[in-house]
């Protein structure tokens, strides 16, 4: 089985859980929603070295995500966590519900937009870092 299908096996079990997250992932869900708003953070700072260590340096869409940052920054976007819902994690990923709500400047060109996003998250050294997402839904603005 490739990591890819594992992600997304991983993924379809975490999305079949009903149960709301035990107390004693309340913890986990803190450290995850920690790790997005520190990308947040660093994003709107225009941060790209704050960016990238949210990220898993193992990841896919690590060297991809320098590229198309480069190119949003000198758009001036701005992004806010709108909403972050814990989903679970196994021995290896966890999974959370992200919406992310992102604009351009006034007058710009550029549609805002909030996307409803599953997001992986992977240990790196310890540190829960972002892995990988999948984009549910995006609403246009």
């Amino acid at each position: 089985m490739t990591m890819t299908n594992r992600i997304m096996v991983s993924l379809v079990v975490l999305l079949g859980l009903t149960a709301a997250a035990p107390a004693a992932d309340d913890k986990l869900a803190t450290a995850l929603r920690g790790v997005v708003e520190e990308n947040v953070r660093a994003y709107d700072a225009k941060d790209v070295a704050g960016v990238q260590r949210t990220m898993d340096t193992r990841s896919a869409e690590y060297d991809p995500t320098l590229a198309a940052l480069r190119s949003q920054f000198e758009e001036n976007l701005t992004a806010t966590l709108v909403d972050f819902k814990y989903i679970g994690h196994d021995d290896e990923f966890a999974v959370a519900r992200v919406k992310l709500k992102v604009e351009g400047p006034p007058g710009s060109a550029f549609m805002n937009n909030t996307s409803d996003q599953i997001v992986v998250f992977h240990q790196e050294g310890g540190v829960w870092k972002l892995w990988t997402d999948g984009i549910l839904g995006v609403e246009f603005r």
